[in-house]
């Protein structure tokens, strides 16, 4: 098991790492419409922010920043290489005004080549400073997006989104390990600050990467995945990565029965006095979507919720939730659950969790409930009037 607190100096050293990285660039493209069809391959949308406005395309050593409230199409079955990415920024306009920026991709692929955080969303500070939002939105289907920096960041300082959909696939390049952050600066780092990153992999989207941090340094973070859509991770899943934090919160929700959601450990402790993280399981009529683990599962603290709504889970048998120790070790669950929310039926009190230690599993199990102490005395009652009467 991994130390909250090892994992808070390693998020420390990638950040220094990204700072030094942002600069290993040459020119700052922003996006600025000068075409006037809101197209990412249209030379003329590009500003070069430095010199003049040169209506060039961003390429391989330059930053493009979608940002000014621009909402931007990549509709073409063509490859863009830049070495970073940001949407929804803070700059290059003057000050700590930052505005929104969206990127719709429907064909083709981006690699981002730069090291450390040079693919983010939402790097605007927040309303306190003086803009309205600073909101970034990247949207896929039918398309490609190849990471090869160390860090690449959803909701860096406000609302970011990566919407994953029909067929797109995001991955890192091959050879390197990434970790992923999803909420990255909340209040508690500086004051406006509202880092909040939503993964969202539906629509046989899929998700690759080494390792994923949810809600770090007091911002807000979450993962969805349905309808076929896939994360799989080479290491671990780890919620809340930043030690102590009094705000902020962590989700990873698994909607329908054909979602995937698979990595090496689990680190989820949630301790006393933070939002505890939390795990939604949204039944269908095949049931639900089990998370996988290959080694450990730490839920010491996190709440639990199961919606059964359509699915019905007949009384003594269960539902499997955490498929943990492939190698079958034995006692790779630490920790239990702090509460356990059933909705969709009528007996919420009926079900229990079952934390199989041989197994490395996690269920929910539908109960027959015992008879209270005061069914116990009318049965009892009725027996003596009955014998009476006899």
């Amino acid at each position: 098991m991994v130390d909250r607190k090892i994992l808070r100096g390693a998020s420390l050293v990638a950040c220094v790492a990204a700072a030094f990285s942002s600069n290993a660039f040459a020119v700052i493209k922003n996006f600025d419409n000068g075409g006037a069809d809101l197209k990412f391959l249209t030379p003329a949308n590009w500003n070069d922010v430095v010199g003049a406005d040169d209506d060039t395309l961003p390429g391989v050593n330059d930053r493009a920043l979608i940002n000014n409230a621009f909402v931007v199409s990549y509709n073409t079955p063509v490859t863009t290489t830049v070495a970073s990415m940001i949407i929804g920024a803070d700059w290059p306009v003057t000050g700590e005004t930052g505005t929104d920026g969206t990127l719709n991709m429907t064909a083709g692929k981006i690699i981002v080549t730069g090291g450390g955080d040079n693919f983010a969303l939402a790097r605007a500070r927040g309303a306190v400073f003086g803009d309205a939002d600073g909101d970034g939105v990247l949207n896929m289907t039918n398309s490609e997006l190849q990471i090869g920096g160390s860090d690449p960041i959803i909701g860096v300082r406000d609302h970011g989104v990566l919407d994953i959909g029909l067929n797109a696939k995001v991955y890192n390049t091959p050879g390197q390990d990434n970790y992923w952050r999803l909420g990255n600066y909340g209040p508690s780092v500086d004051a406006g600050l509202e880092g909040n990153g939503l993964l969202n992999v539906h629509a046989n989207g899929t998700f690759n990467a080494h390792v994923i941090f949810i809600g770090d340094n007091d911002a807000t973070g979450e993962i969805r995945v349905s309808e076929h859509g896939a994360v799989v991770l080479t290491g671990n899943l780890v919620p809340r990565p930043s030690g102590f934090q009094a705000g902020g919160s962590a989700t990873v929700r698994m909607t329908g029965s054909t979602a995937t959601l698979s990595a090496f450990n689990l680190e989820s402790e949630s301790l006393a006095g933070e939002i505890a993280t939390k795990y939604i399981f949204d039944a269908d009529a095949g049931g639900v979507s089990k998370i996988k683990l290959q080694d450990a599962i730490n839920i010491t603290g996190d709440n639990l919720e199961v919606n059964l709504g359509v699915f019905a889970l007949p009384l003594n048998s269960s539902i499997l939730l955490f498929d943990g120790d492939q190698a079958l070790a034995g006692n790779r669950i630490f920790g239990t659950f702090a509460n356990l929310t059933v909705n969709g039926v009528a007996n919420p009190p009926n079900y229990s969790v079952i934390y199989d230690q041989v197994n490395g599993d996690i269920l929910m199990k539908a109960v027959v409930p015992e008879p209270t102490s005061a069914m116990a005395v009318l049965g009892l009652a009725g027996m003596l009037i009955r014998r009476r009467r006899a």
